[in-house]
């Protein structure tokens, strides 16, 4: 209920500002771009603290976001970086004590570390990503249960990016085009997206897996030694769109799968007591070389990967990433239903 609060009124804030505009001159096409939308939002644990980001659109190129931390007491809002600066992917420490997100300090661009207040903000890795096609992937960053380490997605050089940037362009894979946030006049890069962990105190950072796949939407079990992940593995994983759930070992990289369906699974959480993980999920096998078009649902597994269930059968829409009540049991989750977006509970025994 907190985090829906906060996001209402977030939303009713900047609606006031906007009407104020309108109201004056009557809305011009001019002012759409002007408008702006609150995105993710987050409280710290201690709820001392919102974390929230407003998508801007004001410049050339796509929209763009910023991260802002209020004060809960006082209602007062400060910027994470500058005014020109592109911040997002904001988590917050267990011990509330620090926020990880994605930024920029020195020309560099990577994972920052901030108090929780916002302040004294450091970059304590730099962070490269990709602009292959990889549909609805998680997290990308990932705190360890003591607060000590961040585990965090960065990409390395696939073995066709010396070949792909050459002249004439040698193509290799089905999938040679990016994401579409870069439009039609550029080439997939072929970096691979891999799992590392960085010490908060000691800035060291170590990876911890490699190869062709592409690793992403992690989540730290709480007794602190796996680390969830979403990887398409197959062997011809341009043309096959089948993202599975795995576990890895961090203290010694070993790797465990969880599913091994043929359809699509994404985003996983583990429980409070990490005996299970809830995640989305389709059903049908996927047989063509597109993404699925199949509405999501929430599912449920336990942490060996056994008893795994759809939660949510009944209810024949699109749900949204779950997420666990602080008790373990139950599961909150939004459904879109004709043009609305509800805010869903359900108890993990059903119902």
């Amino acid at each position: 209920m907190p985090l829906l609060l906060a996001q209402l009124i977030l939303v009713l804030m900047s609606s006031m500002a906007m009407s104020r505009t309108v109201q004056s001159s009557g809305l011009q096409s001019s002012d759409l771009y002007r408008l702006r939308a609150v995105g993710e939002v987050k409280f710290s644990h201690d709820y001392k603290y919102i974390a929230y980001s407003v998508e801007g659109n004001d410049r050339p190129g796509r929209p763009y976001s910023q991260l802002w931390i209020m004060d809960v007491s006082t209602q007062k809002s400060i910027r994470l970086g500058g005014e020109k600066e592109v911040t997002s992917g904001a988590e917050w420490s267990p011990d509330g004590q620090w926020i990880a997100y994605h930024g920029g300090q020195d020309d560099q661009t990577g994972l920052m570390v901030a108090h929780a207040d916002g302040s004294a903000a450091t970059l304590l890795v730099p962070v490269r990503s990709t602009n292959s096609p990889l549909p609805m992937t998680g997290k990308e960053l990932a705190w360890s249960p003591d607060s000590k380490r961040i585990a965090f997605i960065s990409a390395t050089p696939g073995p066709e990016t010396e070949e792909a940037n050459g002249d004439p362009m040698v193509i290799t894979r089905y999938l040679y085009k990016p994401t579409d946030s870069e439009g039609l006049s550029h080439f997939n890069d072929n970096r691979r997206l891999h799992i590392f962990v960085a010490d908060v105190r000691t800035k060291q950072v170590r990876q911890l897996t490699n190869g062709v796949f592409y690793e992403h939407s992690i989540d730290w079990s709480p007794n602190g030694e796996e680390l969830l992940f979403v990887s398409n593995r197959e062997t011809n994983a341009d043309q096959f769109f089948n993202y599975d759930i795995f576990a890895l070992r961090i203290g010694d990289n070993t790797i465990r799968r969880l599913t091994a369906t043929e359809n699509a699974e994404y985003r996983p959480k583990w429980s409070p007591d990490g005996k299970a993980i809830v995640y989305q999920a389709t059903k049908r096998g996927l047989t063509d070389l597109e993404t699925t078009m199949e509405d999501t649902h929430v599912w449920l597994m336990q942490a060996d990967g056994s008893n795994r269930r759809e939660l949510t059968p009944t209810i024949d829409n699109r749900q949204g990433t779950p997420g666990w009540a602080p008790d373990g049991l139950g599961i909150y989750f939004t459904v879109q239903e004709r043009g609305n977006v509800r805010l869903y509970r359900l108890p993990i025994s059903g119902g």
